[in-house]
């Protein structure tokens, strides 16, 4: 189902919400023709208190999905941010290591990230996986672990620079992990199973206007699509439209090469 946040957000949200809303004021339909109003007007008392305690559940149960999946989100944001910062780090301490190493340092950096902006981030918004170690990760490291300094200031800027270079192993990773989180399925069969039973519950409310009715129960419905559509889309925060952009990644190309044109 992951496929489906390929579908341009407005569009995907707005078919969410019509289908919702298009079987609950169905199913409203054909359960009026099913029971009587006397009879539903006659249980009026008692499924009005059922709906207030399975809607406060439910309202509970959505509340805790989308906390979880904020942060989920925020994780991925702030991995990016993380990993971003580590490569400009690296960037500009790169010009304190000896100069026989500095131009290979610095063109695997600077191909490190233009391959996460051009490459990986577009296959991650694709919902392909992202592998932990890449060949560019690898260069990376080749390239420091030539380095040979010298000097007291070289040694402590290197020191320093592998201290950071670590960090940047560790943020892709937890980019990486965070692209492929998940809600469990059980938790998204009580999702759509309580949504089913909580729908159900207002066909049970005893009016004889059944257009008056519709409205509420479209209503409802509308705003339980939307929900359920947003709790799917944050689910994967690095997939479809409405996820995590490469605009860190961008910046620190875009610095590197403002601030230091020569590299």
């Amino acid at each position: 189902m992951i496929w489906l946040l390929q579908i341009p957000a407005p569009i995907l949200g707005f078919a969410t919400v019509a289908i919702v809303v298009g079987l609950s004021v169905g199913g409203l339909i054909l359960f009026r023709k099913a029971v009587s109003h006397t009879r539903l007007e006659n249980a009026n008392a008692v499924s009005g208190q059922v709906f207030q305690l399975a809607g406060i559940l439910y309202a509970v149960l959505v509340a805790f999905v989308v906390v979880v999946v904020w942060e989920q989100f925020g994780d991925a944001e702030n991995a990016t941010q993380a990993e971003a910062s580590a490569v400009a780090d690296l960037l500009r301490d790169s010009t304190a290591i000896p100069a026989a190493y500095r131009p290979e340092v610095q063109r695997s950096l600077v191909a490190y990230t233009e391959d996460v902006i051009n490459d990986e981030l577009p296959r991650m918004r694709a919902g392909q996986t992202i592998e932990e170690e890449s060949d560019h990760m690898t260069a990376v490291w080749t390239a420091f672990l030539k380095v040979q300094p010298e000097t007291r200031n070289e040694i402590a800027f290197f020191d320093h620079d592998i201290v950071k270079l670590n960090d940047l192993s560790a943020n892709r990773k937890l980019r990486v992990s965070t692209g492929e989180s998940a809600i469990p399925g059980e938790l998204w069969v009580l999702l759509l199973g309580g949504g089913v039973v909580v729908m159900a519950f207002t066909f049970m409310f005893g009016t004889r206007d059944l257009l008056i009715h519709a409205v509420g129960v479209a209503l409802t419905a509308a705003l339980m699509g939307f929900v359920l559509y947003l709790i799917f889309a944050l689910e994967h925060p690095f997939v479809g439209a409405l996820s995590v952009k490469p605009d860190a990644y961008v910046n620190v190309l875009q610095i590197w090469k403002d601030d230091l044109p020569h590299a």
